[in-house]
């Protein structure tokens, strides 16, 4: 009985772990790459039929970012204007047959995004990319090296 006990919460506990994150992939000139990751992805995705819809916003915290460089973590932050913007927000998501459409909120400034997806484990796993410049985010550079203005997000929240 213990056993079972120990299995379901484990299975639950992964469950919880693949949810409701986000991830950004950044690109370095000449050289390199990071990723941004946040296990604070707010928000919830709704079937009905064929088509998917959010329940309300889905949102980010800026400062919840983690790249694994601390001092990185506070230079993106800085860079992404969190003091003044400190949330990441995706409205008016529509989506069927793998593609979406939503507006992202970034910076203080809405653009929509084209978004492609797949649903996994009753789980749906958006990528789409965007332009840091779109967004009046400046160029950021340390030490000489800069950033791609090109960021792919990949996105994973669970699908009631």
């Amino acid at each position: 009985m213990k056993s079972i006990i120990l299995l379901s919460f484990l299975f639950l506990s992964l469950q919880a772990m693949a949810a409701n994150k986000v991830t950004l992939f950044v690109n370095l000139n000449p050289a390199g790459s990071f990723q941004g990751v946040s296990q604070k992805l707010k928000g919830n995705l709704v079937k009905n039929g064929e088509t998917i819809t959010s329940n309300g916003n889905i949102s980010v915290s800026i400062e919840s970012f983690k790249t694994g460089i601390e001092l990185r973590d506070e230079h993106m932050w800085k860079h992404m204007n969190s003091s003044k913007h400190a949330k990441a927000t995706l409205t008016d998501l529509k989506a069927q047959n793998g593609k979406a459409t939503a507006t992202l909120e970034v910076n203080g400034v809405k653009k929509p995004v084209q978004i492609s997806y797949k649903i996994a484990n009753n789980e749906v796993i958006a990528t789409f990319t965007v332009k840091a410049s779109e967004f009046n985010l400046k160029k950021a550079e340390y030490l000489g090296v800069g950033v791609d203005d090109n960021i792919k997000v990949e996105a994973t929240l669970p699908l009631k």
